[in-house]
């Protein structure tokens, strides 16, 4: 059963234009095989026999509202998406909540729908979820899932990520890797990139917690990459943290150069803007993910830290897990990375670095670093509560990282500061 709202304020025409101009509430009806046949439902159904034919409506005057109609289901438990309307036109400006629990109504009311009004198999297929967030309400109990972690407090450390149903994380080309600039190989075709809209300061949708880092989901169709090499143009999804202790300068990277660690570290993901998510995860470069270290600004040459602290300041709204903080402020991802360098860089084929470890990522770390105080770094693990979240080092198993005419000619960073750890991951949902 599906309650339609119209956000007031507008006409049926104008809310079709609007992402939220509908609210509907869905209620799955189970058809149960006992049950008192009166009531609102024993209501309902006998007017059924009222549209059928040339009869598409009529005004019927029993005395029933909607909430005899849902009776006692807990209306605290509910899933929440946005979505379209499921009949042509299919405009994309709903607000959906689909409540946990079934309205019951006897299998012999239920019934009464397909034999009474000719009417049968009256639902759309299900729609891909194209990297659209399903949320639940608090109170909506979510079935158990296969725990992992990086800290050796659950069911599946990264020793064991392997273990996991349908995981790849003992493949061939796992991430992160050690970067030995020994031994990359410079290569012409990697060339500048193309950042359409990083400078845009109203990109970023929300921040969450997602119970292994900091993630900051964007707008969609938004940002794009392209140039620097890759064979196509990605749309950017999100971009996320990895880091140490709190303790500033700890180690907490996931990629290494020369075996030492940076602090921290950001990845931007993008997939291919011609698949959907499913799709760019079945394919070896449907997702290119951007890998920038970060380190401790030097006091001697102090950077614009707004943008960073504008960031941080969510970090108390997501003490949480699952948690998540609508982004008011205005923040580009240009903001953020600053003035680094970004025609250094190198690259490699890899995997995605959290369960299922998908073999799927054409990955790109760039050679300078981005500067951040120090008291602002140290929020990431202070309001999370989660501590070295990294993967360890991969095999390179063969593989070639390849590198920019410019990064291969000069000394890289890790020679002139001490690298910490920073951790990589993109979170599959």
């Amino acid at each position: 059963m599906h309650i339609v709202s119209v956000k007031k304020g507008l006409s049926v025409d104008e809310a079709t234009t609007q992402a939220d101009g509908f609210a509907v509430f869905g209620f799955f009806i189970n058809a149960t095989e006992d049950g008192v046949l009166s009531g609102p439902w024993y209501t309902l159904t006998a007017n059924l026999t009222n549209i059928t034919g040339s009869v598409f409506d009529f005004e019927q005057n029993n005395t029933f509202s909607i909430d005899d109609l849902i009776g006692n289901v807990d209306r605290t438990r509910f899933y929440r998406y946005y979505g379209s309307l499921t009949t042509p036109n299919c405009s994309e400006a709903v607000v959906w909540t689909i409540f946990q629990e079934p309205i019951q109504v006897p299998k012999e009311l239920t019934h009464l729908f397909s034999t009474k009004v000719e009417l049968i198999n009256t639902y759309r297929p299900t729609e891909d979820l194209n990297g659209r967030q399903v949320t639940a309400s608090p109170a909506t109990p979510l079935p158990p899932a296969h725990s992992w972690c990086y800290n050796y407090h659950c069911d599946h450390d990264p020793s064991q990520w392997f273990l996991l149903p349908e995981s790849h994380c003992d493949g061939k080309s796992q991430s992160p890797i050690n970067i030995n600039t020994r031994s990359v190989m410079p290569d012409n075709s990697l060339n500048s990139f193309t950042f359409t809209n990083f400078d845009n300061k109203q990109a970023i949708k929300y921040i969450a917690n997602t119970g292994h880092s900091v993630e900051c989901v964007l707008k969609d169709d938004l940002v794009e990459v392209s140039g620097g090499g890759l064979k196509h143009i990605y749309s950017t999804v999100q971009f996320h943290f990895h880091w140490g202790t709190e303790v500033q300068n700890s180690p907490g990277s996931e990629h290494t150069v020369d075996s030492n660690r940076y602090p921290m570290e950001m990845h931007i993901v993008s997939k291919r803007k011609n698949l959907t998510l499913d799709e760019a995860l079945k394919t070896s470069d449907g997702l290119a993910v951007l890998g920038f270290f970060i380190e401790t600004q030097p006091t001697s040459s102090p950077s614009d830290q707004t943008a960073w602290k504008k960031l941080t300041q969510y970090f108390s709204a997501i003490r949480n897990i699952r948690s998540q903080v609508e982004v008011k402020e205005d923040i580009s991802i240009n903001d953020l990375l600053g003035k680094v360098n970004r025609n250094s860089y190198y690259r490699y084929s890899g995997s995605l670095t959290t369960p299922l470890c998908k073999e799927a990522v054409v990955w790109t770390i760039f050679q300078e670093t981005i500067k951040v105080d120090g008291n602002l770094m140290t929020m990431f693990p202070k309001y999370t509560g989660f501590h070295n979240v990294y993967r360890p080092i991969q095999p390179l198993n063969a593989r070639t990282v390849y590198t920019t005419r410019s990064a291969s000619c000069i000394s890289a960073p890790v020679l002139l500061y001490p690298l910490l750890v920073c951790f990589c991951s993109y979170n599959e949902q």
